[in-house]
């Protein structure tokens, strides 16, 4: 359909084409089916008429909608969200009933309710959640629905695994020691920064928290379909969570055994002294995506913006990783569309190169939908380019940005917001805020005061900092001596991941 209107209609022919079906598509959508499901469901808690049902299976299909409509309506659907009731609506109406349902599973009802208000409040994102999922998850009497989600996410960490194009993994490929263990009082300090799905093998994280306490930060966040982070609210003691969005943030302040901080991912991006500035400006827009993860990303917004009148002159740049057949399919869409001449396609360069491509840029483009932090945000600021971000994104603290280093804008407002950022860049000065208020140093700094104030309140000693976190590599060390005086640690430590059925090979140096 975009080749035929490409080349014969032109670029505002297209516009206008995609327009009318974003329309026909946003009124018929299952958007609007998904907040009728909520608006029942909570209605009935409202009224008091929850329990009503007296059928064990309409219970269980009513849980398997609502949990569906949580994720349509938080995750796919968050810019008509937004726009309609407010991203904070689900998680207020959730709140909001809570205690009815604790009333319920508490008190004197007929056992049955009982037992549905325990499913509700463990099988949805209700605060407190993971406490009570973990109560029915470690029965010996396992309800059906606990043991199909059990189920349910296993398959899913399967498949992630079986997609994998990387079998055999080095410790430092998804943990980094920030501190060793100094036997028999000070713990060491673990950060988890990719594969968390590998420790919830039944003891693991148990097992390792004897000797660290653990930090752990979840690519994508949290939100309401990562029920499977639990297993890292039940260790010895507390586990700081990275979570780089207030949305997060609030869902885990009510999750006992965790810690949640405003720490994670891009907020440890190297303060790089090759970035090239003052460079010529060649692109109007960069837009740093994964070409594997196109949906989420939104590839296609920005490509619809570039086709509205008001934006028809502007220049950009696509970068970002992905696998060939993504790439050559963006390619296609590109040149349907009629934008070879105004949009130009890298892929998988090393990350040593993207500050030489970011400093041609005159401004960044983000509009995912979700995230934790984002390194792309901040390697934009770091290269002195101000950055528009779609307020419609998870995972990312909006105070973060300001009228030093960009703006944040809902999607009806991208375009003006593009069409005034490029005329009025001067005042911006993003790569001071960056040196000024983040990089690795920085929060290196804030993520070591929030590790000594829970080693204080858990009575342990403290003897010596975390060394410097990094965003990126391998190993995550800005100074490579720092790995190396560590190795003995993390060979004890792959003794230990020894002990367990890994799916995954894990391997020394």
């Amino acid at each position: 359909m975009l080749k035929r209107f490409g080349p014969r209609f032109g670029c505002q022919g297209v516009y206008n084409s995609l327009r009318k079906i974003r329309q026909m598509v946003s009124q018929s959508s299952a958007f609007h089916e998904a907040l009728e499901i909520l608006d029942d469901f909570f209605h009935l808690m409202d009224s008091g008429r929850l329990f009503t049902l007296k059928d064990p299976d309409a219970y269980r299909r009513l849980r398997r909608r609502v949990r569906r409509a949580l994720f349509t309506v938080l995750m796919e659907g968050r810019p008509r969200l937004e726009n309609l009731r407010g991203l904070s609506w689900p998680y207020d109406a959730l709140l909001r009933n809570r205690s009815y349902l604790e009333t319920v599973a508490r008190g004197a009802s007929p056992a049955e309710d009982r037992l549905q208000a325990r499913l509700f409040l463990a099988l949805l994102p209700f605060p407190g959640q993971w406490r009570e999922l973990l109560r029915l998850e470690n029965r010996t009497d396992r309800h059906p629905e606990i043991v199909s989600l059990l189920a349910e996410e296993q398959r899913k960490i399967d498949a992630k695994i079986v997609k994998k194009r990387q079998k055999t993994f080095r410790l430092r490929h998804f943990c980094q020691i920030l501190k060793v263990p100094r036997p028999p009082a000070e713990k060491g300090v673990l950060r988890i920064f990719s594969l968390p799905y590998l420790f919830r093998i039944p003891g693991l994280l148990k097992r390792i928290s004897k000797e660290y306490v653990i930090y752990m930060e979840p690519p994508w966040g949290v939100l309401a379909r990562h029920a499977w982070l639990r297993v890292f609210s039940d260790l010895e003691d507390p586990c700081l969570i990275g979570a780089g969005g207030p949305e997060d943030r609030r869902f885990l302040e009510t999750q006992a055994g965790v810690v949640p901080v405003p720490l994670a991912h891009g907020d440890y991006l190297e303060e790089d002294g090759t970035v090239p500035l003052g460079a010529e400006k060649r692109f109007d827009i960069v837009f740093n995506g994964l070409y594997d993860d196109m949906p989420r990303k939104r590839h296609n917004l920005l490509l619809e913006l570039l086709c509205r009148p008001e934006l028809s002159r502007l220049t950009a740049l696509f970068i970002g990783r992905g696998a060939s057949r993504h790439v050559a399919a963006f390619r296609r869409q590109v040149g349907a569309l009629g934008l070879e001449n105004r949009v130009t396609v890298r892929d998988n360069l090393p990350r040593r190169e993207v500050p030489r491509y970011l400093a041609r840029c005159r401004m960044g483009v983000h509009l995912a939908l979700h995230e934790n932090v984002c390194r792309s945000i901040y390697e934009c600021f770091r290269s002195d380019i101000p950055c528009l971000v779609s307020s419609a994104m998870a995972g990312f603290d909006f105070h973060q940005i300001t009228p030093q280093n960009g703006v944040v804008a809902p999607d009806d407002a991208l375009p003006a917001a593009v069409c005034r950022m490029l005329d009025h860049l001067d005042p911006f000065s993003p790569r001071k805020w960056f040196l000024d208020h983040s990089g690795c140093r920085n929060n290196s700094r804030r993520l070591n005061d929030h590790l000594k104030v829970l080693f204080e309140r858990q009575g342990y000693p403290w003897e010596n900092d975390i060394v410097l976190l990094g965003s990126s590599g391998a190993n995550r060390y800005v100074d490579p001596e720092d790995y190396r005086r560590f190795r003995p640690a993390f060979h004890a430590l792959l003794a230990v991941f020894r002990e367990f059925p890994l799916p995954l090979a894990v391997v020394p140096e």
